[in-house]
């Protein structure tokens, strides 16, 4: 059966909050094992650039204190949870991946923080990330890398990497992510997990409401399994009057049960129209729909009518986004910036009122594209990324397929659900011939998260996804992993 901790590091969240609820196990000790492999593994993957053991003990112990007591238990009662480092976080080092923000430690917790420490989850750490959430893939100045845990030589994406790492790894079950080009849902398909990005507006976001780049960017949830991911978008999501753009609540059911679904109408696109991939991600991808359809789901391939301006409208955003947040800081604060994320602010001193009104013309074409595929479609598949994780000492691709692609953004199929705001989700349907996750995509109508949760159920059922076995963790295992 294995040690006690590895049984516990592998539970799913809704295994561990029922055992401490019902008395079988205590909140420390669920939360001691999962520090423990945190201890263990991190050295190696990377994943949590700050780890709370003494708050997140204290915390353990006083919820045990009040289940004895007789208090409710929340949904989350005891689950160790990740925090991406870009989620303010009282009292815990926030520093959004940059050497600007070092130090920083704020002094209130996002509404969402709130709202899972409410429902009785543990914060046992902050998760890395890029820069300010800047890039695909998970380094920067102050941590380093976050290692791949299929391969520790590859990436695990970005820019929840760190997020997606640790979940992968057993650290956590649970861990929050943001997504404002794909940052959730591009990790979950090079680790191997689950990513869910909400409807924009379902889950309030920490972002400021009406700066340049707000509607692109959405909270959400990665987890090991979809009923995981719905638990936790569950306690996240709802009404905040405290954003301007928060969705009131419409009785959403989060609970994702293995019931009769009608079969439902899929479209596949294999590349949105303008983005080339690598042969065995398709592969993959088209081998997921064959499942699919024996299920009874109708899919038909379509051909989406988007094209390369689509990232020339985004980038724009991206470069605006960056002067208008960054840009006025002192030739001192910026030479403690990565060199990208200065190139990203020079560049969008460039632009004008005629960029941005061109951009929103674009963003208003992939608006109605989306709009028409699901006039006659209930969801919508795409590859996640273009490849699989690549190595870490390298950039990312500039050529798929002999295509050049823009290696900021060209070899995920991510962003242009970003420029919409619709609910998409990317889960594992495979592994390549090198024994790397492969991510199908699955987008939504807006507010239609469940739909895309119940897909990405079926999904799960259909092609049970693999975790990392400890040999590959760890080169050495010392038996309390």
């Amino acid at each position: 059966m294995g040690s006690p901790m590895k049984v516990l590091t592998r539970a799913s969240a809704l295994e561990l909050a029922g055992w401490v609820r019902r008395g079988e196990l205590s909140a420390t000790e669920v939360v001691t094992a999962h520090l423990e492999r945190i201890d263990t593994l991190n050295p190696r993957i990377n994943a949590f650039c700050t780890v709370t053991h003494e708050s997140a003990l204290a915390a353990a112990h006083d919820l045990d204190q009040r289940l004895a007591a007789g208090e409710h238990a929340g949904l989350l009662a005891g689950v160790p949870i990740g925090l991406k480092d870009l989620t303010p976080t009282r009292g815990i080092r926030t520093t959004r991946g940059s050497r600007l923000f070092a130090n920083h430690v704020p002094e209130a917790d996002a509404e969402i923080v709130r709202r899972l420490r409410q429902q009785g989850a543990i914060v046992v750490g902050k998760t890395n990330t890029p820069e300010f959430g800047h890039k695909g893939v998970t380094d920067n100045q102050l941590f380093g890398p976050t290692r791949n845990p299929w391969r520790p030589d590859l990436v695990a994406g970005g820019s929840s990497g760190g997020s997606s790492a640790a979940v992968v790894a057993g650290m956590v079950p649970l861990a929050e992510g943001s997504d404002g080009a794909g940052s959730i849902r591009i990790p979950a398909a090079l680790c191997g997990c689950v990513g869910m990005k909400p409807s924009f507006g379902r889950v309030p976001d920490v972002a400021t409401p009406f700066s340049s780049h707000s509607p692109f960017f959405h909270n959400g949830a990665l987890s090991r399994s979809v009923a995981d991911c719905c638990l936790m978008l569950k306690v996240m999501a709802g009404f905040f009057a405290g954003h301007p753009f928060s969705v009131p609540d419409d009785g959403l059911v989060w609970d994702i049960v293995e019931e009769s679904e009608p079969p439902l109408r899929i479209a596949y696109s294999p590349d949105l129209g303008y983005f080339p991939i690598e042969s065995e991600v398709a592969s993959r991808c088209t081998d997921a729909l064959a499942h699919l359809e024996k299920a009874g789901c109708r899919i038909e391939e379509v051909s989406v009518p988007l094209d390369a301006s689509v990232e020339d409208s985004f980038m724009t955003f991206w470069r605006l986004k960056s002067v208008a947040q960054y840009g006025h800081l002192s030739s001192d604060e910026l030479a403690l910036l990565e060199p990208r994320v200065r190139q990203l602010i020079a560049e969008g001193r460039e632009l004008g009122a005629n960029d941005l009104a061109r951009a929103n013309r674009e963003r208003e074409r992939v608006w109605q594209v989306f709009r028409s595929v699901f006039d006659a479609y209930d969801l919508l598949l795409t590859p996640t990324t273009a490849v699989a994780a690549f190595p870490l000492d390298g950039a990312p691709p500039t050529l798929i397929n002999r295509q050049p692609v823009n290696p900021l953004i060209g070899w995920f199929l991510t962003y242009p659900v970003n420029l919409t705001g619709h609910p998409a989700a990317s889960v594992p349907c495979g592994m390549t011939d090198g024994g790397l996750p492969v991510g199908l995509q699955i987008i939504g109508p807006r507010l239609a998260d469940r739909s895309v949760l119940t897909l990405a159920a079926m999904v799960e059922r259909l092609l049970p996804w693999p975790m990392p076995s400890d040999r590959l963790l760890r080169e050495e295992t010392d038996g309390r992993v």
